[in-house]
């Protein structure tokens, strides 16, 4: 076992969120003593042997709780079990040093390794936050967590922890029990990425569904439900889960008796949306996930319609993401997810913290209180105000230890040399960002591949070139920059309100006016292809550029300074391109409206001096004040998914 540090931290934030105010206090500080939270208050005063941390700009909070992830690489399932359980141990230091102190693992399909890692991490042998496990996911042959059931039919070996009926339930619980289990999962519906069934099927009957839960509260273990539908989640529910996993197509009906029964729902909604925003897009999807596609496409609108209903209920909802589907880096955007679909930040921040220690039976964490074990992370910012805060982890505490990216800066009370209390970070994630530290012109670089992939190939220049390109495609071309321009004045306003300081104000406030102006040659254009003001609709009718819009509307609300600059600049970079290109082909064109090519044309081949020079500087400014190089060109690469649905549309298919 760890044993705690033996001095005393003083933590003097800017403001600290308990996860039990509605928002966070200003001028608050910690102390934390013993690996616990001491006290709690305004102009606390060290003691004479207590170290003190200051955090400018920080919010500091309760440590993040996950409570739907897979820590081991499933593709290294026929792996030897040595090497899969070493694919976990990248994954939980990362986990940690974004703030996640505490995760629950849903388990894998074979072996109980989980459990190994809960236990290695306890013992300090490796880093990575507090592991609540579920060793297995119980299902029946052909079910969710049959993984290879051609390897099954062929040779007769089984990748699962499969199991049917009352008895072979009642051993396999117990064979879980055995193994070290927290909890037990169990597959009562299909899944997306399963090899038989399907996200809508229901996997046991009810009496196996009442084995598996009765058995494990004989045992003290509460379980969770992998299910979607209505019919599996009141199976469910209705058998006494403590937790329902996913739940997507659930309807108001479903969500009034999960409230009534005290059920918690952990809705992993970043996961949904990650696959449905790339259904198009042919490089992401690989030979191993061909089937998953299909039931994605298939399922599309009724999941996009049930993503929206759980913030509408009183559920109850705890933080989970069903990282390991997903890199798990990126845990972080389930917060923006969850408020894209009408979760409020408080809502939202609480799920991770208060409520997931509720769901998880822990009461001692999830708060900063005193007497709660004191596992806090502190943001640069406040995510209340910008939810991406979340992602922007500068100080993370676990058990009251610093674990930090950077080393901390601490000074010593009454000490003329103290040493650093911080432990030191692992060599790869220490100071090498300090030392050589990316510029805002690589960044600017390293997307130029990306909207040459993004222009190449397009249909609708390929159609000018072959004087092809006719009278409806621009009149789309109108309707589609129309409606994409609502969203971007938005946009832009709310990126000036939200990112007040003169750099990146004057670049947002810049293109705002740009766009206005470019508004009037755009409905100077619009009788040219039969359109009126009453013609054009207010919102997208079009899939497409409905997302479009829904991402240029996240940009606004979401988005730090950098983040948004780059996007911008790849966003005018392409569409500058594509419409030089598209104009230059169709000037001899009898039939194409010369108004519509003079506002494509207003906007030039290429970003105007005021955007490149001003992208340059607000990237610096939001380098230096911690927004991460990867998480910014990351955003700027997700116009690739919404470049294929806005000119397939005008293209007309």
């Amino acid at each position: 076992m760890r044993t705690p540090p033996d001095r005393e931290i003083l933590l003097r934030p800017d403001r600290v969120w308990d996860a039990v105010a509605d928002a966070p206090v200003e001028g608050l500080s910690v102390l934390v003593r013993d690996g616990r939270v001491a006290a709690v208050a305004h102009d606390l005063v060290p003691g004479p042997e207590a170290d003190v941390l200051d955090m400018p700009g920080c919010t500091l909070l309760p440590g993040f709780i996950d409570c739907h992830v897979h820590l081991l690489d499933e593709e290294a399932e026929t792996r030897p079990a040595a090497y899969q359980t070493l694919t976990a141990v990248p994954v939980l230091r990362a986990l940690l040093h974004n703030g996640f102190t505490t995760v629950r693992d849903l388990g894998s399909a074979h072996l109980p390794l989980n459990v190994s890692l809960r236990d290695a991490v306890e013992d300090g042998l490796i880093e990575g936050p507090r592991i609540v496990a579920a060793p297995n996911i119980l299902s029946p042959p052909g079910g969710h967590g049959d993984k290879k059931p051609d390897l099954a039919q062929r040779y007769g070996h089984r990748i699962g922890t499969l199991a049917q009926g009352v008895g072979g339930l009642r051993r396999a619980v117990r064979e879980q029990s055995r193994a070290g289990a927290d909890w037990i999962k169990f597959a009562g519906g299909g899944g997306f990425s399963s090899p038989v069934d399907s996200p809508t099927s229901t996997s046991y009957s009810r009496v196996e569904v009442e084995t598996i839960v009765a058995t494990a509260d004989d045992l003290g273990l509460p379980c969770a439900a992998h299910v979607f539908t209505d019919r599996a989640v009141l199976r469910a529910v209705a058998a006494g889960v403590r937790s329902v996993e996913h739940g997507c197509f659930a309807t108001p009906p479903t969500y009034r008796a999960m409230e009534e029964a005290g059920t918690f729902l952990v809705p992993t909604q970043y996961v949904q949306t990650r696959f449905l925003d790339r259904l198009d897009d042919d490089a992401f999807w690989d030979g191993s996930l061909a089937v998953a596609r299909e039931n994605y496409r298939e399922h599309a609108e009724a999941l996009r319609e049930g993503l929206l209903r759980p913030a509408r209920t009183g559920v109850k909802t705890a933080f989970g993401t069903d990282a390991g589907m997903f890199p798990h880096a990126e845990n972080w955007r389930e917060f923006p997810t969850l408020m894209d679909h009408g979760y409020t930040a408080l809502r939202a921040l609480r799920a991770a913290t208060s409520v997931a220690a509720d769901l998880l039976g822990r009461p001692d964490l999830g708060t900063v209180a005193p007497g709660a074990t004191a596992d806090l992370v502190a943001l640069e910012g406040d995510p209340f105000r910008d939810i991406t805060a979340v992602g922007r982890a500068r100080y993370v505490f676990q058990r009251g230890r610093p674990v930090t990216r950077r080393p901390a800066v601490i000074t010593t009370v009454a000490r003329p040399a103290p040493a650093p209390l911080a432990a030191p970070a692992p060599a790869t994630t220490t100071a090498p960002a300090k030392e050589n530290p990316v510029e805002p012109e690589q960044l600017v670089e390293a997307m130029k591949p990306d909207v040459e992939r993004f222009v190449g190939g397009n249909r609708i220049v390929e159609l000018a070139r072959s004087g092809q390109i006719r009278p409806e495609h621009f009149r789309r071309i109108l309707l589609a920059e129309y409606q994409c321009q609502e969203a971007e004045l938005s946009t832009y306003a709310l990126l000036v309100a939200r990112h007040r300081h003169e750099i990146p104000a004057t670049l947002f406030s810049f293109v705002q006016h740009t766009i206005a102006t470019a508004r009037g040659l755009l409905r100077d254009a619009a009788p040219s292809v039969d359109v009126s003001g009453p013609d054009i609709p207010p919102v997208p009718v079009d899939q497409g550029l409905f997302r479009v819009v829904r991402d240029l509307t996240w940009m606004g609300t979401q988005a730090g300074p950098a983040e948004a600059a780059l996007y911008l600049h790849t966003d005018l970079s392409t569409w500058c391109t594509l419409f030089s290109r598209i104009v230059d082909a169709s000037r001899g064109l009898e039939d194409a409206p010369r108004p519509v090519l003079a506002y494509m044309e207003s906007w030039g081949d290429r970003p105007p001096p005021e955007v490149a020079e001003g992208t340059l500087e607000v990237l610096a400014h939001g380098l230096a004040r911690g927004e991460e190089p990867a998480r910014v060109l990351h955003t700027a690469r997700q116009l690739g998914a919404l470049v294929d649905p806005y000119w397939s549309y005008v293209a007309g298919g």
